[in-house]
């Protein structure tokens, strides 16, 4: 019976998707046909998307940016998220490709994702611009937290807040942070889990089953709150499950470096954020639960390292990942495909 109603929902899902694109191409349709646009915009998700926005723009004789936040079919291959027959996922890899063959241009948030445009989609290294999404907020660099707020959510003012926000899904294993957190768990570090994601039910059973006393769980919080917690944290984790570094790069980085909070990147040491805030010493990178613990004992008792590395992290979200900068990106790359 669970079966059956799964495939419903995954029908009833894929017609509802369809009927999505279609109405999408007939409202396209009519205002490319009553008025004059200088670009076509289509982002990577939905799936699929990019296909009415490269026919309006043929239809239209309008330049056409393709935005890729994620890369697909690779990331379904690779994490294996739905049982996709091999068929589908050719024809798949043919429309992405088909896609990126219309762009004039074609966005992507990082190094590794370009690469894989270039290696695996043949599309022109010319043509492909690296612009990573601006922090959501963005902090002012004096900001302080509401001094309440660690009372509020049950944290004592003495203990080291490690704080990992955002989905917690199949690219944001957090396996090597439980280890880290019982490995931790008679130390006075205090790990927050604050968001969502597939796989925030199953990080709160395993919290239970391991009696981790020094996990706290949070769904997602209020604007307002969500800022006093990142505020009030010591240390911020981002993590990308292994291979995931070619396909995607976790934006959320971006969040913590303009609060002035070091990360400590757990995943692979060539990803894009690993080699920021490797070169920017804003921030460390593990690949372990054991290295975890250890870095964080050694954080506990360096608060000067700490501090450095936090001025160091917004200032690196200043001088090249603010709003601004990623707008006048857009304007400019625009400007010269239009």
């Amino acid at each position: 019976m669970r079966g059956t109603t799964g495939r419903r929902s995954i029908v009833l899902r894929t017609l509802g998707y369809l009927r999505f694109l279609i109405f999408s191409w007939w409202i396209a349709r009519d205002l490319v046909s009553g008025n004059k646009y200088d670009v076509v915009v289509a982002f990577s998700n939905p799936p699929f998307v990019g296909v009415v926005g490269a026919l309006i723009a043929r239809r239209g004789s309008i330049p056409f940016l393709s935005v890729l936040y994620d890369i697909h079919p690779d990331i379904v291959r690779s994490t294996n998220w739905i049982n996709v027959p091999e068929v589908v996922f050719s024809l798949w890899e043919q429309i992405t490709c088909w896609i990126l063959s219309q762009a004039s241009s074609v966005v992507v948030l990082g190094q590794g994702m370009k690469q894989t445009l270039i290696d695996t989609k043949k599309v022109n290294s010319e043509a492909i611009s690296v612009i990573p999404v601006w922090a959501r907020p963005e902090f002012d660099v004096d900001q302080e937290p509401d001094p309440e707020t660690k009372s509020r959510f049950g944290i004592s003012d003495e203990e080291f807040i490690v704080t990992f926000a955002g989905n917690i899904g199949i690219m944001q294993p957090v396996e090597h942070v439980l280890d880290a957190a019982e490995r931790l768990r008679t130390c006075n570090v205090r790990f927050l889990f604050l968001g969502g994601g597939v796989g925030f039910e199953r990080i709160s059973d395993l919290v239970a089953k391991k009696n981790l006393s020094n996990v706290t769980i949070l769904s997602y919080q209020p604007f307002t709150e969500f800022k006093n917690l990142l505020l009030s944290s010591d240390v911020c984790l981002v993590t990308l499950a292994d291979g995931m570094e070619k396909l995607s790069v976790p934006s959320r980085a971006y969040t913590f470096l303009s609060a002035g909070k070091p990360i400590i990147a757990v995943m692979n040491v060539n990803s894009d954020v690993s080699v920021l805030v490797s070169d920017t010493k804003s921030g460390w990178v593990v690949d372990s639960g054991i290295d975890l613990s250890k870095l964080l004992e050694s954080l506990v008792v360096n608060k000067v390292e700490l501090i450095e590395r936090g001025t160091n992290a917004s200032k690196c979200y200043k001088q090249g990942f603010t709003k601004q900068i990623a707008i006048r990106k857009f304007s400019e790359l625009i400007g010269q495909i239009s």
